[in-house]
């Protein structure tokens, strides 16, 4: 693999060492040579990134692909690599230097060293499972296992040879001059004592009983103990269904608050691939094709057009289809629109200042969001974020800004034409008051079933005939994503996927809201309503 001098990585070391030492673990072509393809090597090179001082810059990865993706397979690659391999920085190479197994750095590249008593542990989810991942590392290692007498691969001999032989049983593996791998499962509730080097979190999306969320964050909590030894942990995953609060949906909630710059130091590396939004699961033709973009190299290996029949069986799960072979995110309750329709609503572009528009707002002081969202008027009503204040995990003493909301209210209505500001007045009336008090269109609009039913049912309608926009704005997708339907005797309510579930819909909230009011505006042209406190 190409090494890129922009990167400082001990990823390029390890794909050469995985290549040189180990074999495929169980299955078609277990015990054949290993070349890590290009997705995975990505994976492995950001995994191993290293500050300019040689400091580890990744603290946690994980790895989202769909069903049959190999996934616990690479994980053991790496816990193999992090047991006996040079997985730690020894220094800055002058360039031609080459290892015992012979590996020849580049002129600046990092060196490695091993992990001195490393201490892996392989976490499964259920009792009496060691799981995916423990298996593959006990088939590579052990010296009886994984020759194909049809196939042979020359790595077994390289490892023996050059570690002699590991101590492989069934709960333990002892490594050569110390350490351990071991399987763990959820019977350990407890791991405070743990001071692991490396660890795997197998099929985090199952992960979702609160032994088991306990258990993850005690252990992240353990890598902690061993400044020198550097520890950091990999989660696989294939998609998890949103509102069951399983650690792959917390893990991909951290991921999408750094990719928003809202988390200053990169620490955490979530690879994720899924079908795009162009493919319709309902089509045949675009099941197959959707399953070869998500697949990408497995795709010579994976019986796709079987796995493609198989959506067709009138026993086969929908939602549980698109998220176990697409890796793509399916409510596990009545979603507000699909992924796809709403992708296809994307325009990218700016409202152009001095437009005409309908604000909404949506605010709240503590634990909520609070939220603004602009759409201009016009035959297909243009939508953007006009602001957003969420408090971040942990962050208990955290309160709404409030006089920040205010003047950002004030500047948009001085960069556009306002015609109006929907608000729910609950919570915010002093400052809906000081507004309407400046001169500002300020209007109720309390969140009852009456009107919000039918402003619901109408963005929903126009997202999916596509007569909406929006400029693609993350968040916004991050809040439309997050809500569900709910269908009540008194209309139909867009809420969050749990009443505890951390994550925050009030972008959705607002675009229901704003949308209502610009086409009312439209047909109903005449001046705003005024604000009054009750």
């Amino acid at each position: 693999m190409a090494r890129s001098p922009k990167v400082i990585s001990l990823g390029a070391l390890a794909i050469a060492w995985i290549e040189h030492f180990l074999v495929h673990g169980p299955g078609d072509i277990e015990g054949q040579s290993i070349e890590v393809d290009d997705e995975f090597a990505a994976f492995i090179v950001k995994c191993y990134r290293l500050n300019p001082n040689g400091s580890r810059m990744v603290r946690r990865g994980a790895i989202s692909r769909p069903k049959g993706r190999a996934k616990s397979e690479l994980a053991a690659f790496i816990a193999c690599f992090e047991a006996l391999g040079p997985s730690r920085f020894a220094g800055f190479a002058k360039g031609g230097e080459r290892t015992e197994w012979g590996y020849v750095y580049g002129r600046g590249e990092p060196m490695g060293k091993p992990v001195k008593r490393p201490s892996i542990s392989c976490f499964a989810t259920e009792l009496g499972q060691s799981g995916n991942t423990f298996d593959a590392i006990r088939y590579i290692l052990d010296p009886e296992r994984g020759r194909d007498e049809n196939e042979p691969a020359p790595q077994r001999d390289r490892l023996i040879a050059y570690y002699g032989t590991i101590d492989v049983g069934l709960t333990r593996i002892i490594l050569p001059g110390g350490g351990t791998i071991t399987p763990e499962t959820a019977k350990d509730t407890s791991k405070d004592g743990g001071k692991e080097t490396f660890c795997v979190f197998d099929e985090t999306h199952l992960w979702v009983l609160s032994t088991l969320v306990g258990l993850h964050q005690t252990v992240i909590r353990n890598l902690f103990k061993r400044k020198i030894a550097s520890g950091w942990c990999l989660e696989t995953t294939t998609m998890y269904a949103p509102g069951e609060n399983s650690v792959a949906e917390g893990t991909h909630a951290y991921a999408k608050l750094i990719a928003e710059g809202r988390v200053s130091r990169l620490r955490l590396v979530f690879d994720h691939k899924q079908a795009s939004a162009k493919w319709d699961v309902t089509k045949r033709a675009d099941r197959v094709g959707g399953l070869h973009e998500v697949y990408g190299p497995a795709s010579a290996w994976m019986d796709l057009e079987s796995i493609a029949d198989s959506y067709d069986d009138p026993q086969t799960s929908k939602a549980q289809w698109e998220r176990y072979w697409f890796n793509r995110p399916v409510s596990i309750q009545g979603s507000f629109v699909s992924d796809v329709a709403y992708t296809e609503c994307h325009v990218p572009r700016s409202i152009p200042l001095g437009s005409d528009v309908v604000l909404a707002f949506d605010g709240s002081r503590t634990n909520d969001s609070t939220a603004i969202v602009i759409v201009q008027m016009g035959e297909f009503p243009h939508t953007m974020v006009g602001g957003l204040w969420e408090k971040l995990p942990g962050d208990d003493a955290w309160r709404v800004p409030i006089l920040e909301v205010e003047d950002r209210i004030r500047e948009l209505c001085r960069e556009y034409r306002v015609l109006e500001i929907a608000a729910d007045p609950s919570w915010w009336a002093r400052s809906l008051e000081l507004l309407a008090e400046d001169g500002l269109p300020v209007v109720e609009f309390p969140q009852s079933s009456a009107r919000m039913t039918p402003a619901t049912n109408r963005l929903r309608t126009m997202i999916n005939t596509r007569a909406v926009t929006h400029d693609g704005d993350p968040r916004l997708a991050r809040h439309v994503s997050n809500a569900v339907l709910y269908e009540t005797s008194r209309g139909t309510h867009l809420r969050k996927q749990s009443e505890t579930s951390p994550l925050k819909i009030d972008l959705a909230v607002c675009w229901v809201m704003a949308l209502d009011r610009a086409v009312n505006h439209i047909a109903e042209p005449a001046a705003p309503v005024p604000f009054y406190l009750s």
